[in-house]
């Protein structure tokens, strides 16, 4: 990992959990072929992203899809989150004082376990069309990224300053991970849950997703939404989630200070 990118990691991780919890996205794409305006017009259209374990993001769209045309064309495009989007059910408006995040990247069509599984964790219900011949996954290359955090507060990041580096072992050891603390440890996640968040600890809760910069529970109840714990520091391999996770559980037991 590069010096920029050690200085810049504490804000690096901040602007990612702004796009794991966010609900949806605004994309801009190149119009290509559009049925209303000319080739290279700017075209916006709201989209359902998940992140990836390095905070790259994925993207579930249909070739019916004006954009996904636009993006065959051009796989240039931009993201815009908004702490506004985080839940389509708070009544909080978007307004001038909102951080927004915008990401600039382009699509590649992704065809790996890895990419479907990390989407459909995040949206379950989409399982009902992903499999549609018109559907495909698509990962998103970081170029860079610029963020507002109101007025006079911005911070500007190459794509690789964005994205975690060197947490393939993380990738492919993630379902073991999941395995191991749900069989093991439940009792740990719980302690955790307890400590770290306002959820009551007895809920039954199960992880099922982890990745550099936190993990998402959920658990038996049916009228309860996925937690979302974030962890202090960036992780990059079973080993370090491990420790983080061990450290968490020590505190939530009262046996650090």
């Amino acid at each position: 990992m590069s010096d920029i990118a050690q200085q810049n990691g504490n804000a690096a991780a901040e602007l990612r959990r702004m796009t794991r919890r966010a609900a949806h996205a605004v994309m801009a794409t190149t119009a290509c072929d559009h049925k209303q305006v000319g080739d290279g017009w700017p075209v916006t259209s709201m989209v359902v992203p998940a992140a990836h374990i390095d905070g790259s993001p994925i993207l579930l769209i249909s070739d019916l899809a004006d954009h996904t045309r636009h993006l065959q064309s051009d796989p240039r495009m931009s993201l815009l989150f908004t702490d506004g989007n985080i839940d389509p059910g708070q009544s909080e408006r978007i307004n001038s004082d909102n951080a927004r995040l915008t990401i600039f990247g382009r699509t590649v069509a992704d065809h790996t376990l890895e990419t479907r599984q990390r989407y459909l964790r995040a949206h379950p219900d989409a399982a009902q069309y992903a499999d549609f011949a018109d559907f495909g996954f698509y990962h998103v290359t970081v170029e860079a990224v610029y963020w507002v955090g109101g007025f006079g507060k911005q911070r500007r990041l190459k794509g690789d300053q964005f994205i975690v580096d060197g947490c393939q072992s993380l990738i492919t050891g993630h379902d073991d991970v999941i395995e191991h603390m749900n069989t093991d440890h439940g009792d740990a996640i719980a302690d955790i849950v307890g400590h770290f968040t306002d959820q009551d600890r007895n809920g039954g809760w199960k992880m099922v997703a982890i990745d550099c910069d936190g993990m998402d529970l959920e658990c038996n109840s049916a009228d309860s939404r996925p937690l979302r714990v974030d962890f202090a520091k960036t992780i990059r391999s079973p080993g370090e989630a491990r420790d983080i996770l061990v450290e968490m559980c020590k505190k939530a037991r009262g046996q650090m200070t």
